[in-house]
This record gives C-alpha cells, sequence and structure tokens, in this order.
C-alpha cells in the first residue's frame, strides 16, 4: 500500500516538472523570436518623400502665399510707434488699404512715388483686428519697379551711442495698441522704456515735467527715414522727481 502512494506521488510530481519545463522552454522561444520591422513603404509616385526646408523653419511651418495686385493712389505715407516709416494708405476704386514695407524701403520708395502718384502693388493680404493689411512685395509706377530685397550691408557698421538727455516732457508716446511705451523730450528725441518702467513710472510720467537721464541711441539702418526727423534712443538709466532709476 504505502509503494501504491508512493508511485502515485512520483507521477505528479513527473507531470507537474514536464508541464513547467514546457512553460519554460515556450517562453524562452518566445523571447528568442526576432522583431521583423515592417517593410518601407513606397513612396507615393511624383511625390518627394521628404521635401527640403529652409534654413531655421520648423516643419510645416512655412506655406506658399498667393500674391495679389493693387491699384490705386498713395495718399499718405505712414510711420511705426517707433516713428520709422514702413507702411503708405493705398486708395482703390474700391476701398482703402494699408499696405505695408520693410523699414529699409522706405528712402527708395519714398524718393520714386510721392503723395499722389498712381501705382500698382504686388504682394499677399492679410486681416488684422485694424482691418486688412496688404504686405508689399513689388511697387510698380510707370516704367519703375521697385522690388522687396535684403538691406544692404555697410562696410564700417555705425556703433550704438550711448548718450545723455535732459529736457521737458512735451508728450507721451504710443504703440498701436495705445500702450505708453515712452516718452518725447523737447518735441524732438524719443526715450523708449520698457513695459515694466512705464508700469512703475507712470505717475510720474506727466507732460511739462522735467526729466533727465542716459540712453542708448541705435545707428539707423541704411534706408530708413524717420518722421519730424525725430531721433530714437532707449532709455538705460532715468531721473525724475529727485529719483534716479536703472532701467533694465
Amino acid at each position: 500500500m504505502y509503494n501504491h502512494f508512493k508511485n502515485k506521488e512520483t507521477m505528479r510530481n513527473t507531470v507537474r516538472n514536464t508541464m513547467l519545463a514546457c512553460l519554460l522552454a515556450g517562453a524562452a522561444c518566445c523571447q528568442a523570436q526576432p522583431v521583423h520591422p515592417l517593410p518601407p513603404q513606397p513612396p507615393v509616385p511624383g511625390m518627394c518623400p521628404n521635401p527640403p526646408q529652409p534654413p531655421g523653419v520648423p516643419p510645416g511651418t512655412r506655406k506658399l502665399e498667393a500674391l495679389t495686385s493693387l491699384s490705386g493712389k498713395l495718399t499718405a505715407y505712414e510711420a511705426n510707434d517707433h516713428y520709422e516709416y514702413d507702411a503708405f494708405v493705398l486708395q482703390t476704386a474700391e476701398k482703402t488699404v494699408s499696405v505695408k514695407f520693410p523699414a529699409h524701403l522706405a528712402e527708395q520708395l519714398m524718393k520714386a512715388v510721392a503723395k499722389g502718384a498712381q501705382l500698382t502693388v504686388n504682394g499677399t493680404a492679410d486681416w488684422t483686428p485694424e482691418g486688412e493689411v496688404f504686405h508689399l512685395y513689388s511697387v510698380k509706377v510707370g516704367d519703375k519697379v521697385i522690388t522687396d530685397t535684403p538691406p544692404a550691408i555697410a562696410e564700417t557698421p555705425q556703433a550704438d551711442v550711448l548718450s545723455d538727455f535732459k529736457g521737458v516732457i512735451t508728450g507721451l508716446n504710443h504703440d498701436r495698441r495705445g500702450m505708453v511705451n515712452g516718452v518725447i523730450i523737447d518735441s524732438k528725441l524719443f526715450v523708449a522704456f520698457p513695459p515694466q518702467a512705464v508700469e512703475q513710472l507712470m505717475g510720474s510720467l506727466k507732460t511739462g515735467k522735467s526729466i533727465s537721464g542716459s540712453s542708448v541711441q541705435h545707428a539707423r539702418p541704411t534706408g530708413v527715414v524717420t518722421a519730424q526727423n525725430m531721433q530714437v534712443s532707449q532709455a538705460r538709466t532715468v531721473t525724475i522727481d529727485d529719483q534716479t532709476y536703472l532701467v533694465r
């Protein structure tokens, strides 16, 4: 009787060990199974599988824009909030459009296209909260064509100038959103302040108040024209109400 039970126990152990060995062998077989990558997909006929991107432009961010033409009369030149001319107003038969151009083209455009001249502009249209803005690519006046090209590089670039200023505030300057971005001193110098400085000094920036300090006047790029021959600089220090501040 003892040997009978012993033989049955031995058989169970043998079956259990055999099943365990099969399971381990199957797991080892699965782990050793090589993984085959999917075969490469053939390119679509007529398509470049990896189109080249312009340097410095993230893939998929640049798109083609359709060039369109507008014809009409130039009624006025417009300056930006740093007094640089970079737009003109075009009156067509149907509408009035602001035409934007790079500031370095101002001198060339203002010599070739006077107020009241008839012209044709090629460019791209854009819609902003203020209305339609047309970005100039080229302009034709008579037989003359002016095209948007990179600014000329001076052989000897002019250095920025650090200088002192002192005078009376004759006005506050505002950006296109209506926010104060600096002061006009003696109607001839625009001193720009960063937003945090404007916020801190706003209670003191009043017309008729004396102000002084130091500022950096950046060299004017070739071709740029400023309205009212205004000098433009960035504040570095400012003294007002007998207190001097460092402007960062």
